[in-house]
């Protein structure tokens, strides 16, 4: 029986650069973006298999009818995809061809982030992954001069 290969996943993290005369007071957002390698065709060929799995990554589930998915079917294949539910979004550019999936996640915490990514990497199957994490919309306190 042979065994599946391990995905290879590698995370880098972005540092947040401080403002001058500021302090930091927390972050609105953080914004994975991933890149994923050696994909099956047939999970990023099809816009409505792209939906599913933009769906399972957003909500957990793949039925979830919930929040708003919308997608671009390329021909003769190829998707770009936007999900949102609440205040978390996935954008995802597919090269079937080429078993590669381009995709951006911004949510509202680092939980919720690497939750969606885990499950996205369950749909799209990827042999190899990396990703950068940046947080989004720095929050700071000007100090008085």
């Amino acid at each position: 029986m042979m065994r599946a290969p391990e995905t290879i996943c590698q995370i880098d993290r972005f540092p947040a650069q401080g403002a001058q005369k500021a302090t930091q007071t927390g972050f609105i957002s953080t914004h994975l973006l991933v890149e994923m390698w050696q994909s099956p065709f047939n999970l990023l060929a099809d816009a409505k298999v792209v939906e599913k799995a933009l769906r399972y990554g957003v909500s957990g589930d793949y039925h979830d009818e919930h929040g708003e998915v919308i997608s671009y079917q390329f021909s003769p294949y190829g998707v770009s995809a936007k999900a949102t539910l609440g205040d978390s979004h996935i954008f995802i550019h597919t090269w079937p061809e080429n078993g590669y999936a381009a995709i951006d996640i911004f949510a509202g915490s680092d939980e919720e982030a690497y939750e969606i990514f885990e499950r996205l990497k369950e749909a799209f199957k990827p042999h190899y992954i990396h990703a950068l994490e940046m947080k989004r919309g720095q929050l700071v306190e000007m100090e008085e001069t």
